[in-house]
Parts: C-alpha cells; sequence; structure tokens
C-alpha cells in the first residue's frame, strides 16, 4: 500500500519516529510530506529537522499562511500526489481547516481515500466555510483517527458516522523515555514534563503540586513559550 502522510508536526525530528515505524510495516510504501517550517503562537519558528528518516521519503513543499491552523495549505500537494500515487492519503489534520478539505479533494483526483485526525475534545460550532469543510470531510473521508475518546465522542456527536479510531498522536517511544534507574534506587521523585510553555499546558500546576511534596522532590522543565520567564521566576 502507498501512504502518503501529510503533517506539519513531522517538522519536529523525534516525532519523525512514527514515521519510520509505519514504513517498517509490511508493504507500506511511505511518503512524508511536510513544510520548511511551522511557525506556532507564543513559541516562534519551528524549522524543520532531520532525524528519523530511514526506510520512507520525506519531501518538503511550501506552505501558505503559515502559523494560520485554520487556513494553511500545500499549493504542491497536488503535484506529489500526482507523482507518488497514493492508495491512502493521511491528514494529519482537523476536518474543519482548509487544508484537510484541500488534501481531500486532491486525494480524490488521483483515486486515494483519505482519513484525518481530530484532536479537539471540546463541542464547538465554527461558522461557514469551516463547517462546510467538516461535514465534506465527515462524509466522505474513509475514516478518523482521535487522539482521544473525548475527541471522538465531539466527531460522532457532529455528525461523523464513518470508521472512527482513538489513536493518540504520537504515544511514547519506550527507546527514550524510560527510567535510567530502578525506582527502588531513585533518591527523590522526579516530576519531567517537555512541551510548549504556554497557560493552557498548567505547568504551573506541576510547580504548585511540587510545593506540597515532602522533600526531596523536584521538576524537570524543558520547553519554550509565554510563560517561560514566570515558571523561571518561582
Amino acid at each position: 500500500m502507498r501512504v502518503l502522510m501529510l503533517s506539519k508536526a513531522l517538522v519536529t525530528g523525534v516525532y519523525q519516529k512514527k514515521a519510520e515505524e509505519l514504513a517498517k510495516l509490511p508493504g507500506v510504501e511511505l511518503l512524508v510530506v511536510t513544510p520548511p517550517y511551522w511557525t506556532e503562537a507564543r513559541v516562534g519558528r519551528l524549522e524543520l529537522e532531520r532525524r528519523f528518516t530511514t526506510g520512507y521519503e520525506l519531501v518538503v513543499e511550501p506552505m501558505r499562511f503559515n502559523g494560520r491552523h485554520h487556513l494553511h495549505w500545500y499549493p504542491g500537494l497536488g503535484k506529489q500526489m500526482r507523482r507518488f500515487r497514493p492508495d491512502l492519503v493521511h491528514i494529519d489534520e482537523e476536518p474543519y481547516n482548509w487544508v484537510t478539505m484541500h488534501a481531500l479533494l486532491q486525494a480524490e483526483r488521483v483515486g486515494a481515500r483519505a482519513i484525518f485526525f481530530a484532536y479537539q475534545n471540546i463541542y464547538r460550532r465554527y461558522p461557514p466555510p469551516f463547517s462546510l469543510f467538516e461535514q465534506r470531510i465527515y462524509a466522505r473521508a474513509a475514516g478518523g483517527l482521535a487522539g482521544n475518546q473525548d475527541a471522538l465522542d465531539v466527531l460522532r456527536r457532529k455528525g461523523f458516522r464513518g470508521r472512527g479510531e482513538v489513536i493518540p498522536q504520537f504515544g511514547v517511544d519506550p527507546d527514550i523515555y524510560r527510567p535510567l534507574r530502578p525506582p527502588a534506587q531513585q533518591p527523590e521523585p522526579i516530576v519531567a514534563y517537555y512541551g510548549r510553555l504556554v497557560p493552557e499546558k498548567g505547568v504551573d500546576t506541576i510547580i504548585d503540586a511540587l510545593a506540597q511534596l515532602p522533600p526531596p522532590s523536584r521538576a524537570v522543565i524543558v520547553g519554550a513559550g509565554s510563560e517561560r520567564t514566570a515558571l523561571q521566576e518561582r
């Protein structure tokens, strides 16, 4: 099976391990299309990293409206689909975004089926044209992946009747995230966070909770964002 995955998230090198694992599946030929960078609000410009690129083809396509979740798209995506001729297009985007609608249309032009990804776990109504994109995607996609059960419940409530599966976006790589020492030999409890340092992530709650634990205990926080300075001062 020839699979084309469209994902701006794969500009981050560690996430590319997922593509390597997918490419190992018997009979799968994988092409990943990603932008040269992605601009994330309150974080900045995330440049493409090439870390895990074995076993599949990684193609960089320029993006229009970079940094705008609902409006961005890839003008050269149709060219890549005509060249690769996929059987399945994995659109790593929410169903209400224009990039998802555009990718579905391009997939249909080459006779490929398409699936989408949803992490939105809050029921919201979107204005046209985004609500129209949603309903078109729900009716014509071969399936939908949800990052959690709540997200799948929202899809069902909004009218998606196709095949849906709960699959966390990237999961955890046990080769990277593993105990360095057995718990019995750990001298102190450690809470670790790696990600964006923005208010909605609740990293300040980790610090508040840690203050209520008996010593010794500590937190290791790695990331960037608008809350970094405030968190460092605590």
